[in-house]
């Protein structure tokens, strides 16, 4: 069996078209999904120019000829601004049909350049979307790889397409042979169309349940670990410090009278005063440490490789900052302050559940004492610091 160039052609074309069609139905399944309707708007777009070259090969019409290179370049940029869209990226629609409307424009006056000005003008645009999911590979998403290498491949295809046609190694006015530099490209072509189709669609779907995976482990308001997330994380932590017979500290936070802030001053206000605090407390925790919300208005710390006199002064410093970055909230005169019970556990032999439970009644203690304090477990008042005035030695 035989296969030349036209039938080739006819199969791009109908891969291209229908890769389009399955990211366009998908994309009205789920409208918040837009990169699979530019891509696939994009496929289809390109399916038509593919017939419209042949057309201008095969019987010579320059208008074809020119209207295809129109449509195959409408087809990179609009790849591109869904490339840059993945991103977060606005980009003007004028930015992705310049190629475009520049080939259109000129076609009249430089005919003999057209098929060199698209070449070169999809060149630019696939390798510049190659160049945008490169630069938001901190993301790591799996799909994302293969979408750079596909498009990568395909920019360089055209490129080297381009400087063929500049040096006039590869005619236009006839349909070039199956086993030539544009036999490949258009092979290549069907790979790029289908190959990224499904990774765009995957690399879609792969963000999402990301997102999901995070959003179940994210407190929705903070912006912090959860109860689960930061339990299933001290652990790892805990066993790391236990084979290393590192110490390991933990700090329980409990916000003062926190209900009466909420009655007080209402729940928008209550809620600014949680993120405050968690502000607060990022801020003066190290990247190594954990910081969760256990619940309410109650939060925990993990400190690894942490003396109880290092987590004593971490968390006093807590205390200190955030009573005097709360004492006005959006004009209201809040005085929030935060009580703190400190555990250490040397070698880290103790379970978690021990050392929240030792941190926890420490934290009961400095409710007791008259709150605003930092307690350390397991001590009386003397190694406590109270408020306004240290007294950790």
């Amino acid at each position: 069996m035989s296969l030349d160039l036209p039938t080739l052609m006819i199969m791009q074309s109908f891969a291209m078209a229908c890769s389009g069609a399955l990211l366009c139905f998908a994309w009205m399944q789920n409208r918040s999904a837009t990169v699979w309707g530019l891509w696939g708007i994009a496929n289809i777009i390109a399916a038509m120019g593919i017939i419209a070259l042949m057309l201008g090969a095969t019987f010579h019409l320059v208008i074809w000829s020119t209207l295809g290179g129109c449509l195959l370049q409408t087809q990179a940029g609009l790849i591109w601004k869904a490339a840059r869209l993945i991103e977060w990226k606005r980009t003007p629609l004028a930015m992705a049909l310049a190629g475009p409307l520049l080939v259109g424009v000129g076609s009249p006056f430089l005919q003999s350049l057209t098929g060199l000005f698209a070449l070169a003008g999809g060149a630019a645009y696939a390798l510049a979307t190659a160049a945008e999911l490169w630069a938001g590979r901190q993301e790591r998403l799996t799909a994302r790889w293969p979408l750079i290498v596909l498009s990568t491949v395909h920019g360089t295809a055209l490129l080297i397409g381009t400087y063929s046609t500049l040096i006039g190694s590869t005619g236009e006015d006839s349909v070039p042979a199956l086993m030539s530099l544009f036999g490949f490209i258009y092979f290549e072509s069907i790979i790029f169309a289908l190959g990224t189709s499904v990774f765009v669609f995957a690399l879609v779907n792969e963000r999402k349940e990301v997102a999901t995976r995070a959003a179940a482990r994210t407190d929705s308001l903070t912006g912090i670990a959860n109860r689960a997330a930061f339990i299933e994380a001290a652990k790892h932590v805990l066993e790391h410090c236990r084979r290393s017979q590192t110490p390991v500290s933990a700090i329980m936070f409990d916000l003062d009278h926190f209900k009466q802030i909420n009655d007080k001053h209402g729940h928008s206000i209550g809620d600014a005063v949680l993120k405050q605090f968690c502000n607060t407390a990022i801020a003066a925790l190290r990247q190594t440490d954990l910081f969760g919300r256990m619940g309410g208005e109650e939060f925990a710390a993990i400190l690894p490789a942490a003396s109880i006199e290092a987590a004593l002064l971490r968390a006093e410093r807590i205390r200190l900052s955030f009573a005097d970055n709360c004492q006005f909230v959006r004009g209201h005169r809040v005085n929030a302050t935060v009580s703190s019970g400190v555990s250490v556990s040397i070698k880290a032999k103790k379970h978690l559940d021990a050392l929240l439970e030792k941190a926890d009644a420490a934290l009961y203690q400095a409710k007791t004492e008259g709150r605003n304090r930092v307690v350390r477990a397991g001590e009386n008042a003397p190694d406590a610091v109270a408020s306004g005035v240290s007294r950790v030695a």
